[in-house]
């Protein structure tokens, strides 16, 4: 399982430094699924499924998370969004476009999309205590882990 996970990761890495050299990459660097490649790939994986034990899945997660406030404040928060090099505008983007391509939860149509806005208002502040604060939200939003 070691070799396989291994394997997996270099192929990740590889992907992202192919991407990032090609001379289209910067032309096509705001497509949402591109920047999901380059940010967010390496640990969440190509689905979004995580690693068990290491990197948290976000496939039962992004909607319930998105439809309370303090859960799209932890969307935003958590370092890999917050540390991100991502625009405010591009960051928003993504998130939108996990939630409708990564989620197995169907997201209703009252989910409001998170907005430029919003998403820098939100990353100004610093979340410290990134399980526990996980945790919390996913038993307040309902969802499964």
């Amino acid at each position: 399982m070691a070799s396989s996970h291994l394997c997996a990761l270099r192929l990740r890495v590889v992907l992202t430094v192919v991407l990032a050299s090609l001379p289209w990459t910067k032309a096509f660097a705001y497509e949402p699924q591109v920047n999901f490649a380059l940010h967010c790939m390496g640990c969440h994986t190509p689905d979004g499924s995580g690693v068990e034990g290491r990197v948290p899945s976000m496939r039962d997660t992004l909607v319930p998370l998105s439809a309370i406030p303090d859960g799209r404040r932890y969307l935003v928060q958590v370092p890999g969004s917050s540390q991100s090099t991502l625009s405010d505008a591009e960051l928003a983007e993504l998130l939108n476009w996990m939630i409708h391509n990564l989620s197995n939860v169907r997201p209703p149509p009252s989910l409001i999309s998170f907005t430029t806005s919003e998403v820098g208002a939100y990353r100004k502040e610093t979340l410290s205590q990134v399980r526990a604060t996980r945790e919390r939200l996913l038993q307040t939003a309902g969802s499964k882990r």
